[in-house]
């Protein structure tokens, strides 16, 4: 009910007599001047006339209690209630006005009730004495006035609709608060709303893990007693800080539970300027999963730092003369051991200023895919510093290798054994 529009300004009028009905439809409910209006109003309201008219009313008539209980039925079940009932304190031969209007409520326990009657039709005390202290029932004396009708009507109307609104809102918030509720049950975390002196004012114990604060903590006692000093001193500057400066701050600190030195982390909220959220979370697990990465990644770092080692033990440069350089390979040779062995011989060319660099094959059971193509490379890659290569030790697996992908080895020497080699180079001398 956000409009003018959408308020309930359904009216109930329940009365033995049509002309009452007619009168109530011209003060409450006018569809236009009428004729005969300004003599209803000087018999029925005591001859006062001429208020001014505010919003209209969607008015049913009902001439007997009986009838008026079945049509409140109808509009609760059809979702669509009345907010106000005028009832006449006299409607023989059936229920009286109390009498009905106590019925009403037994239907709609949210109707606003109006009881009309003259001064000798009803007492006060007899009224109360059946519906007790309620907010929910004016007197209207006879004769009427029509500004006090509509007051009534506007009054009672927007009293029904504010209240609907207020139930609306009270629904939405504890909606939402349950929400929030099933929200921080669902977290496994122990979950605290302090004050900003540390004190518990609400506590949710952690699921499914050990305790993060010292057995025997409950709500009202300060947070800082349940943890050791230094990290008690820790944790309220924190929370300080949070509530000064609106920020998340972050604790971690240690805490011995059951004989085992447990890892927590607290996170405090700020709330308002006088209350936070402290959210403490068990991350011993996740720290020794780290420390394990960490071991990992060193472990890790340690096999490369091997495999690197290995690799130069492969490919070592060996000089035998001034001039002459020896690098016996061994191992598989795929293209990335190609390429490093073209880089540490021709920084080794340059180095020692070598004139033939034998390159010797036999330790190198197999070439991968692509590496017979380096071996090429590596020929032409010499030549451009001044140097000849020698390949030594060639067998029938990488000679056929070498003979599939069709690499012609023209300009580069080979010899069957590393010491044909080395005769071959200190000749060239």
């Amino acid at each position: 009910m956000n409009g003018a529009s959408a308020k309930n300004r359904r009216v109930l009028v329940v009365d033995d007599t049509e002309s009452i009905h007619r009168t109530f439809r011209d003060v409450l409910a006018p569809a236009g001047s009428s004729a005969g209006l300004d003599a209803l109003d000087a018999l029925l309201f005591g001859g006062q006339g001429g208020a001014p008219r505010g919003p209209s009313f969607e008015l049913t008539s009902a001439y007997q209690g009986e009838v008026a209980l079945e049509a409140v039925r109808r509009s609760v079940q059809a979702g669509a209630p009345f907010a106000v009932a005028f009832v006449d304190v006299r409607m023989p031969p059936g229920w009286d006005g109390v009498e009905t209007l106590s019925r009403l409520w037994e239907e709609d326990p949210l109707l606003q009730g109006v009881i009309c009657t003259a001064y000798s039709d009803c007492c006060w005390e007899d009224v109360m004495a059946r519906f007790g202290q309620t907010d929910r029932l004016l007197i209207l004396k006879k004769p009427f006035d029509v500004v006090e009708v509509r007051q009534i009507a506007c009054a009672l109307t927007e009293k029904w609709n504010r209240e609907r609104e207020l139930e609306e809102a009270v629904a939405r918030s504890s909606a939402q608060d349950e929400k929030h509720r099933r929200l921080i049950q669902s977290l496994p975390d122990m979950v605290l709303r302090v004050d900003r002196d540390g004190r518990c004012l609400e506590v949710k114990p952690p699921r499914g893990l050990a305790l993060a604060l010292q057995p025997g903590f409950s709500r009202d006692m300060p947070v800082g007693d349940a943890l050791p000093d230094d990290v008690a001193r820790r944790l309220l500057d924190d929370l300080r800080r949070a509530l000064a400066d609106d920020t998340t701050q972050v604790l971690e600190y240690e805490q011995p539970v059951g004989g085992e030195l447990r890892h927590h982390e607290a996170r405090i909220v700020g709330l308002d300027a006088s209350e936070a959220l402290v959210l403490i979370r068990d991350i011993t697990e996740r720290r020794r999963a780290e420390a394990a990465a960490a071991e990992q990644r060193a472990q890790q770092e340690i096999i490369r730092e091997q495999a690197r080692a290995l690799e130069a033990l492969s490919m070592p440069l060996i000089p035998i003369t001034d001039d002459i350089t020896v690098m016996p390979l061994i191992g598989h040779m795929d293209r990335h051991r190609m390429r490093q062995v073209q880089a540490t011989l021709t920084a080794g060319i340059a180095a020692r200023n070598t004139r033939v660099a034998i390159v010797d094959l036999t330790g190198v059971p197999s070439l991968g895919p692509d590496a017979a193509d380096e071996i090429v490379k590596l020929a032409q890659a010499a030549r451009l510093l001044g140097t000849d290569v020698v390949l030594t030790g060639i067998g029938p697996h990488i000679a056929q290798e070498l003979t599939r992908v069709g690499r012609d080895l023209g300009g580069v020497t080979t010899r069957l054994t590393l010491q044909s080699g080395v005769a071959f180079a200190m000749m060239k001398r």
